[in-house]
């Protein structure tokens, strides 16, 4: 069966209207699922720094859209207008938006908290007009259109129209609001934050942009102005759009801090290898420096552990150490780390003279932090295990070999 004409169009926009519809389901549970857990984490934080108004509201906002996407579940919705009335669940669905919304305009909102606190109670006076006027509307829409999706029918009816006129002129003002909010911010950030900031900017920007395309279907198709049945695909599209890169930008520095911190260990345990053939050396010949066992350790954690280890076991040799050692290259800095710690082993079996003298800091640092600090340490002992190996080679070799020069 061949399908021509306008049938053959109207076959492509239901398949399109049903991939749509699938693809905003996939997005709305991983929504409610990535919402869910940023809930916890909020929840944690809080627990761990205290409370405040911008902590607060973001909880708020983060609990208001987790239960927003729960409840477009079509079973949670079948159950709240079976047991409340018909139209709860639009009505808790776009309540909960609209405080979400509200919650999010005053994290956003970056001025010192005195300003914020007075803008979170601006933004009750629309929000309480909004809540009411959505509850309102639906009571006067007829039963049999409450629960149906929106299109050209359902918004003739007026009580219909003025809902969702309510809802989506509510969102796309919070909306708009945000990337307002956003958008100073973003202009002094840096680095992963200023990525994160745009990609929130963005899906905002989306979501109001879907709540504007709504808007003008339901005027234009409550007024007959034109048909653009298209407006509302676009309106979804932009939606999920929307939903996609705000949890990305709310997830982006959780996941960047991941990895960082993944990247970091990763790059600690090899420098903590890397260090092991100096810290043996110098701590064999020291080891009242070494700290006690204390279990598992973190590679942070465990690598400046051994940096503090060698760097005390090289005080306290610094007196079999001459002047030179300090400005020496490497290689000649490892040969005389090796006689003192061969002097200083003797002292200690008794086979020496123990020298005494004011003790001195060695191999400074090459900078700020832990990696700095380690970096000279761990040239000494990349040359170490060089020499090491350069004299064990000869020792394995035949003696015909040795004795030829080869």
């Amino acid at each position: 069966m061949v399908v021509t004409g306008s049938a053959g169009d109207a076959v492509t926009a239901l398949v399109l209207a049903q991939g749509v519809e699938a693809g905003i389901g996939i997005v709305n549970a991983l929504a409610g699922v990535v919402f869910a857990i940023a809930f916890c984490w909020r929840l944690d934080q809080i627990r761990r720094t205290g409370w405040g108004l911008q902590p607060l509201a973001m909880m708020v906002a983060v609990a208001s859209l987790t239960v927003a996407f729960v409840v477009v579940n079509e079973a949670v919705a079948s159950t709240l207008n079976t047991r409340g009335f018909a139209g709860l669940s639009r009505v808790a669905f776009y309540a909960l938006l609209a405080i979400g919304v509200a919650a999010l305009v005053v994290v956003f909102f970056f001025p010192d908290r005195v300003s914020r606190e007075r803008r979170a109670g601006w933004e009750a006076l629309p929000l309480v007009a909004s809540l009411i006027g959505l509850q309102i509307t639906m009571l006067v829409i007829p039963e049999e259109i409450r629960t149906e999706t929106i299109s050209e029918w359902t918004v003739q009816n007026w009580g219909f129209a003025l809902f969702m006129l309510i809802a989506s002129g509510y969102l796309a003002y919070g909306f708009l609001a945000c990337v307002n909010s956003v958008r100073k911010f973003y202009a002094t950030a840096d680095g992963y934050l200023r990525v994160s900031l745009g990609l929130l900017m963005a899906g905002l920007g989306f979501l109001a942009l879907g709540a504007i395309a709504q808007i003008v279907f339901v005027a234009v198709s409550a007024m007959n102005v034109a048909r653009s049945p298209w407006l509302v695909t676009t309106n979804r599209v932009l939606a999920t759009v929307g939903v996609v890169s705000f949890l990305l930008g709310i997830s982006y520095p959780m996941v960047y801090s991941r990895v960082q911190s993944l990247v970091a260990n990763r790059r600690r345990r090899r420098l903590d290898t890397e260090l092991l053939p100096l810290w043996r050396l110098v701590t064999g010949a020291v080891p009242e420096v070494v700290l006690p066992d204390t279990g598992q350790l973190s590679p942070t954690t465990r690598l400046h552990r051994r940096v503090v280890e060698t760097r005390d076991a090289l005080t306290q040799l610094s007196p079999y150490l001459p002047p030179v050692f300090e400005y020496a290259q490497v290689d000649v800095q490892v040969r005389l780390l090796r006689s003192a710690v061969s002097e200083l082993s003797a002292v200690a079996d008794g086979a020496g003279d123990k020298i005494s003298g004011a003790v001195r800091d060695l191999a400074p640092a090459d900078g700020e932090g832990l990696e700095a600090d380690a970096a000279p340490l761990i040239r000494l002992s990349e040359e170490l295990l060089l020499t090491e190996d350069a004299e064990v080679a000869p020792i394995g070799r035949p003696a015909e070999d040795q004795e030829s020069g080869l």
